[in-house]
């Protein structure tokens, strides 16, 4: 079966998230929204799951801690300077440095991870997109099995949608 990809605009928000709810009736699992401005009420019938940024803040961070300790303590065991018989590997140093690498790597991880999420830079436009989505108007864009596609226009048109395109 050949997929089909239904855009719709909207525009108030109401209208999108009646038109995702009403896709999640018929199991249209692959629906994406275009929105000016944040709706809750469009985020939460997306039902999306929490954002993976935080494990990459988290893996950024450990590697951060990690690296600020260990560094400093291969240093330490490679040149060892004791001086007036305290310990060649001393903890208030490590602790300094590895709290900073780990704050460093835990945001150049979040900015990384959120980069990547977003998938910025967008060096290409989506197929099917309307400007008029970052200026006033709300969008939905659904794709499906060909079999499916009515069952999805109808679905659009019931919730008030002012203009559909598609595309194979």
């Amino acid at each position: 079966m050949s997929q089909v990809r239904i855009l719709a605009s909207f525009g108030d928000g109401a209208n999108a998230a009646r038109a995702v709810a009403l896709l999640r009736t018929l199991d249209v699992d692959d629906v994406l929204a275009y929105s000016p401005t944040p709706d809750h009420a469009i985020l939460a019938e997306l039902q999306r799951d929490v954002s993976p940024v935080r494990l990459f803040t988290l893996v950024g961070a450990g590697l951060g801690c990690f690296l600020g300790v260990a560094f400093p303590v291969y240093t330490m065991l490679d040149l060892p300077l004791i001086t007036g018989g305290k310990p060649t590997i001393s903890i208030p140093p490590l602790v300094v440095i590895g709290f900073t690498l780990a704050m460093l790597l835990g945001a150049l991880g979040g900015l990384t991870g959120f980069l990547s999420m977003a998938r910025l830079p967008a060096l290409s436009r989506p197929v099917l997109y309307d400007p008029r989505f970052s200026d006033d108007r709300f969008g939905v864009l659904a794709t499906c099995e060909s079999d499916h596609a009515e069952s999805v226009r109808a679905c659009f048109r019931d919730a008030g949608a002012e203009e559909l395109k598609e595309q194979l």
